[in-house]
């Protein structure tokens, strides 16, 4: 038997972001059984059903197909589930749970939620800081009172778009054309938009409103390099930054939202290369900080630019990002000289060591 703990792996949810978890879910169970772990597996369908696999050969079969997504129909294909409305209670006796869950209702303090309350360990960011960290408007108000430099925004609540739209476009236009307009709590890209013209305003506020009641207008700063510089924390809870991967888009392309991420010719990950040294290490800072002015836990992805001016901004970060191997958070630690389940090791090991509770 193993002498390591049980890890409860989570998957799935009601959002976009459902496939992109199960894909990634794979990888994270592989590298968990290799590092000799006994791994359980859980999931939140689409409809937002819970489920349990006593079957794990039978869920990896299904999450090799393409474009799987957690569904309730989907389920049913696979072998020795059983499903209810509410957590299962053997998920709430996990000793430590690894959840993929990204995006609303998942890894914006919801899920942390829920597993706070239940006094369950669990890896990743505690309540507030994935809420802190997936709320755009916020996260960009904290790093701007610690001076780390951030697009200028504007924010448009539900009730006063609703009230008043004239008003909300005016006080937006004051940011000056073009601008990137994005949902409040959106990730993966969904629903961002570059908007060139004010005739494109409404159209695009609509678009970012289909995923989230608020919406962000973020001033456009044209890219000479789009950047990421990982963060994961050891058992000492000593932060280690990773290498910095550069995101290289095809020069037909303005912003990297959801239609890019979709289409692999359009994008590639690499290591970023031809950075000086100054450069390097302010992105280093800036992303220690960010972890640390938006109590962040466990581990984070920060995604910065460098624009034609040449200045660094921090875009957003994500406390969930997505943990598949092909990924660039993963790519960012294999540049650093760590095997991918070294990095999952580490992750669990840290979610282990974390005093349960308010920290």
């Amino acid at each position: 038997m193993s002498e390591k703990p049980i890890v409860a792996v989570l998957l799935g949810c009601r959002n976009s972001e459902n496939y992109r978890s199960c894909l990634s879910s794979k990888d994270v169970i592989d590298a968990l059984e290799a590092k000799g772990y006994l791994v359980k597996a859980y999931g939140m369908t689409m409809e937002a059903n819970w489920v349990e696999f006593n079957d794990l050969a039978s869920l990896r079969n299904s999450l090799n197909k393409e474009n799987f997504e957690l569904t309730d129909e989907a389920i049913k294909d696979i072998k020795d589930t059983k499903t209810s409305v509410l957590p299962p209670e053997s998920l709430l006796e996990s000793p430590v749970v690894f959840s993929t869950l990204m995006g609303a209702w998942a890894s914006d303090g919801t899920v942390q939620g829920l597993l706070e309350t239940e006094i369950v360990r669990f890896v990743g960011s505690d309540t507030l800081g994935a809420a802190i960290s997936t709320d755009k408007p916020t996260s960009k108000l904290l790093m701007q009172s610690v001076q780390i430099p951030t697009p200028a925004l504007s924010i448009i609540n539900d009730k006063n778009w609703r009230r008043d739209p004239l008003s909300c476009v005016a006080r937006a236009n004051a940011l000056k054309m073009p601008v990137v307009v994005k949902p409040a709590r959106g990730s993966n890209g969904v629903g961002i938009t570059f908007t060139r013209v004010p005739r494109d305003w409404k159209k695009n506020i609509e678009i970012a409103r289909n995923f989230d009641g608020r919406v962000i207008v973020e001033k456009y700063h044209e890219p000479k390099h789009l950047i990421e510089c990982n963060i994961i924390e050891d058992e000492k809870r000593k932060t280690i930054t990773s290498e910095i991967i550069e995101t290289k888009l095809d020069k037909s392309e303005k912003i990297f939202n959801f239609i890019v991420r979709n289409d692999k010719s359009k994008y590639s990950f690499e290591k970023a290369k031809d950075l000086d040294a100054e450069v390097v290490k302010l992105v280093q800072e800036y992303a220690n900080k960010t972890f640390e002015v938006l109590k962040l836990s466990g581990y984070a992805q920060i995604e910065m630019m460098i624009d034609k001016e040449g200045e660094l901004l921090v875009i957003e970060v994500n406390s969930q990002p997505y943990l598949g191997k092909d990924g660039s958070f993963a790519l960012s630690w294999k540049e650093k000289g760590m095997k991918y389940e070294d990095v999952i090791d580490s992750i669990v090991k840290e979610a282990l060591e974390r005093p349960v509770g308010l920290i």
